[in-house]
């Protein structure tokens, strides 16, 4: 945290994510059409990939769901931070309401919020379990 940030934001601090039906299909479109850059992949076990987009630390996520329909424009705006407990009570102390704290071994931990408009947002952080 900062006096410019009250949220520990990680250096690669944002991405957007989108929900898709065709995972191999997305990733040949953003990564052979569109050229971005593939900095992880889980693959379709994982359901999850990420490109770096062409700003400092800023990168597009593609959430791989295998179920129900996908809204057109659909996604959420992802931060990225140091510490998911800080960013959380703070949230709260600002009289924000977010979801349980989520951790996948060895992958990421996150909650979800809300914004004013009720658009999602998910914070982030590297993973707090961890495998021996």
């Amino acid at each position: 945290m900062t006096d410019k940030y009250p949220i520990p934001y990680s250096k690669e601090s944002v991405y957007f994510q989108y929900n898709v039906k065709d995972f191999n299909r997305a990733k040949k479109f953003y990564g052979e059409i569109l050229g971005l850059e593939k900095t992880w992949d889980g693959g379709e076990e994982a359901g999850w990939m990420e490109f770096a987009l062409p700003i400092t630390g800023a990168r597009l996520g593609l959430n791989y769901q295998r179920e129900g329909e996908i809204k057109r424009g659909s996604g959420t705006l992802t931060l990225v931070v140091d510490d998911l407990v800080v960013t959380k009570d703070y949230l709260k102390s600002k009289g924000i309401n977010s979801d349980d704290i989520v951790d996948i071994p060895d992958m990421v931990s996150y909650f979800n919020f809300e914004d004013s408009e009720s658009n999602p947002i998910q914070v982030v952080s590297d993973p707090r379990v961890k495998s021996e």
